[in-house]
């Protein structure tokens, strides 16, 4: 079966004990895919914020899933966690880069709303797995460029993100195939690469080796700048779907570009999804990362 044409099924986080107020379903925005979920720990203080982004192609996905209960853990340590809808691609349409507008749009509104929920927006991480992770990267990335991705915005202000975090994430699709034959894995779905795969349909349906612009584009690679906010990387060695060394090279051109390390972690044998990546040790790395580069001044949007 092609990765395409995989059954979106819809498996529902589960809610920890944790968390104190749910606000579900809350329009960010006109189109229906603008929605997201807002889930609040115990205190009357406003709370950091984990932004969420399921992965899933760019394809399939929705808010809430099951993809959410690892960031979902971070509540027990006094976050709110926000799970958003964005644009889906179909092989008809294509919305690409028009994800990272959704993503600008919801936090702007999360801003102009942060009293309402007690969101402390002068500290957001984002989270992203596999499609996601690309999501998260290259709106951090384009924020702190000012480059606008996608939509044209009327607010000509940028979200300010503090750190970012990418699981297994595809960054420069067009190197796929290389990848996978130098770690001597077999794709797990054959047309990758091809213009049926999901990478491709990013690109307008076109071969990525056929579409170097706009490989160019999605690649987070491309907007990094010295204001690149912190950064932090986890893929398995064994990932069958997108290969880790995506990721290796990606913490190559952070350093190269800002003269910082991003922070890595190979999980050896690990594969593609949150099962490898959901374990204790990896939760208090994150959380460690995270709490480092906390803010404890006000910043200004």
């Amino acid at each position: 079966m092609l990765f395409k044409d995989k059954p979106d099924t819809f498996v529902p986080a589960t809610i920890p004990s944790t968390a104190r107020q749910r606000y579900l379903n809350i329009a960010y925005a006109f189109d229906e895919h603008h929605t997201l979920d807002i889930y609040l720990p115990t205190g009357e203080t406003t709370f950091p914020v984990i932004l969420d982004i399921y992965g899933g192609g760019l394809l399939r996905g929705r808010k809430s899933s099951v993809k959410l209960n690892p960031s979902l853990r971070f509540l027990a340590d006094g976050f709110a966690v926000i799970s958003l809808n964005y644009r889906l691609n179909t092989p008809a349409k294509n919305y690409f880069p028009n994800q990272i507008a959704d993503i600008r749009v919801a936090l702007d509104f999360l801003r102009q709303h942060a009293n309402g929920y007690q969101l402390d927006m002068n500290n957001v991480t984002l989270i992203g797995e596999s499609s996601g992770a690309q999501l998260a990267a290259l709106s951090a990335a384009s924020f702190s460029a000012q480059v606008s991705l996608g939509t044209p915005q009327t607010d000509n202000s940028f979200p300010i993100i503090n750190s970012i975090i990418g699981l297994y994430g595809p960054y420069q699709v067009d190197q796929f195939q290389e990848q996978f034959l130098k770690l001597n894995i077999t794709p797990k779905f054959q047309e990758t690469g091809q213009a049926n795969a999901f990478e491709a349909i990013m690109l307008n349906n076109t071969p990525p080796k056929l579409a170097p612009d706009l490989v160019i584009q999605a690649n987070p690679a491309t907007y990094f700048t010295s204001k690149m906010p912190p950064l932090m990387l986890i893929a398995g060695t064994k990932d069958s779907v997108v290969p880790y060394l995506q990721s290796v090279s990606l913490a190559e051109a952070y350093y190269k570009t800002t003269g910082k390390h991003a922070i890595t972690h190979w999980v050896s044998g690990g594969g593609h999804g949150p099962k490898d990546y959901d374990t204790d040790v990896i939760y208090q790395k994150k959380l460690s990362f995270i709490r480092r580069h906390k803010k404890t001044t006000p910043i200004t949007k």
